[in-house]
Formats: structure tokens, C-alpha cells, sequence
């Protein structure tokens, strides 16, 4: 389930800075745990029951140095979850505490609709709304560190697969009957976005999804690769 949460700035040419992911993720978090605290500890989980979108500025100017300029009335921000109690708990939290301030803009939600999911099949076509973030470990200078992979790196298409395969088990409580799939990637651009104190690395990508449709379908809707409860890994389908 998906819904498309419209937010209206209050100021005319307001600027949106590029880094803005983790103050979404907090504000959304401390507005349905004054609602609903019992899903906190879903809506935290590094499993990632659930994503969002980039906000989504139609018309806008960038500005490298301070971040996008929003020339329009409103922007767009879509949250998505196989959970119907999570998208209804944050509908709701959002409807309650309508204000979200990021950087310096302040933005009411002017809206809240729900989105048809679309049919997922075995071969389908993605674009993504948010980075897709896959990672691995290695030992550098004696340390041990994260490292961020692209669909070049030649661990990329393994590291996905195993991400995937922990996180539906972990949500829905067994393996998919069907585990096998793969992705072609069409387009692509890298990405690095400061998440708390630390930046992430992802991919906006277009593919082709050929494969399991069980893990399509959670894909689509729990998003794609990890981090996704700070905006990762968003997709949507297109012809």
C-alpha cells in the first residue's frame, strides 16, 4: 500500500536542501509514535517494513550551492509499506501534526491520497523514487567499514539478492518459494546523501526486474536494497 502525501511550503521560492532524508524519517516517526507507540519499534527496524520517496519538486530550479528551489505550489512525498497498519498510522499521524520543517522550510500537508498499487509480474520495469542502497563489509587500514556499492561493482547484483532474501524473511516470517532474480540496469546515477552525521551512497536507477514475483512485489512495496526506512530504495513501475 502507498500513499502520496502533498506539502505545501509557506513561503514563496522557498529552498529545499539536498540532504533532508533523516529529518523526514524523525519527524514521521515522532508523529505516529504520539498516535501509535507500539509501532515504533516497527517503523525503526533496520529491516525496513517501510520507504519513502525523494520529495518530489515538479518545478523547481537547483541551486548547487544551497539546494533546490521549489517553483511550484506544492511537492510530493510518497510512503509505501506491505503493512496497511503502518500507511494508516502514518496517514493518520500526518493528518493529526500536519507541519514538517526541513532545513529552513516549513511545509503543510495539503493532502493525502491513496495510490493504486499496480499488478507486479514476474518481468517488470522500475524506476526508482529514492536511491537504492547496497552495501558490504571490508577491513581497511585494520578497520572494519561499510562500503557502499553501484550496479558496476561486481558484488553488487549478490550483496541485493542476500538483503533482499534476509529482509522478507524477517518481515514476513519465511522465504520466498521463488528466490531467483535478476536486474538489468538501464540508467543510472550515483548518489550521496548525508543521513544523521554519516553520508550513504546509492543508485537512482531504471531497470528491468526479470524473476521471483514474490520478491518484486515486496520490493515495490518495502523497497529495494537497505536503509529503506530512511528513504532508500523506492521504486515505481513504468511501462
Amino acid at each position: 500500500m502507498r500513499i502520496e502525501i502533498k506539502l505545501l511550503p509557506l513561503k514563496d521560492n522557498a529552498i529545499l536542501p539536498f540532504n533532508y532524508n533523516y529529518e523526514v524519517y524523525t519527524q514521521i516517526l515522532e508523529k505516529v509514535n504520539s498516535i501509535e507507540p507500539g509501532l515504533t519499534k516497527m517503523l525503526s527496524s533496520p529491516h525496513g517494513y517501510w520507504t519513502f520517496s525523494r520529495i518530489i519538486v515538479r518545478k523547481r530550479r537547483i541551486l548547487p550551492e544551497k539546494g533546490i528551489e521549489i517553483l511550484s505550489d506544492d511537492v510530493s512525498l510518497y510512503v509505501s509499506s506491505s503493512n496497511e497498519e503502518i500507511i494508516r498510522a502514518i496517514a493518520e499521524a500526518v493528518e493529526k501534526s500536519p507541519e514538517f520543517k526541513i532545513g529552513d522550510v516549513t511545509f503543510l500537508v495539503g493532502d493525502i491520497k491513496a495510490i493504486k498499487v499496480k499488478s507486479i509480474g514476474r518481468e517488470n520495469m522500475f524506476s526508482t523514487l529514492s536511491p537504492v542502497v547496497v552495501r558490504t563489509v571490508k577491513f581497511e587500514n585494520g578497520k572494519l567499514r561499510h562500503w557502499d556499492l553501484y550496479p558496476h561493482d561486481d558484488l553488487f547484483m549478490d550483496r541485493l539478492r542476500k538483503v533482499m532474501f534476509l529482509r522478507y524473511n524477517e518481515i514476513m516470517g519465511y522465504l520466498p518459494e521463488d528466490k531467483d532474480f535478476k536486474i538489468e540496469v538501464l540508467k543510472f546515477k550515483p548518489t550521496r546523501l548525508m543521513v544523521g552525521d554519516s553520508y550513504i551512497r546509492g543508485s537512482l536507477m531504471v531497470f528491468r526486474y526479470v524473476g521471483s514475483e514474490e520478491i518484486a512485489k515486496f520490493g515495490y512495496e518495502n523497497g529495494f536494497g537497505e536503509k529503506t526506512r530512511f528513504g532508500f530504495g523506492m521504486v515505481k513501475l513504468i511501462d
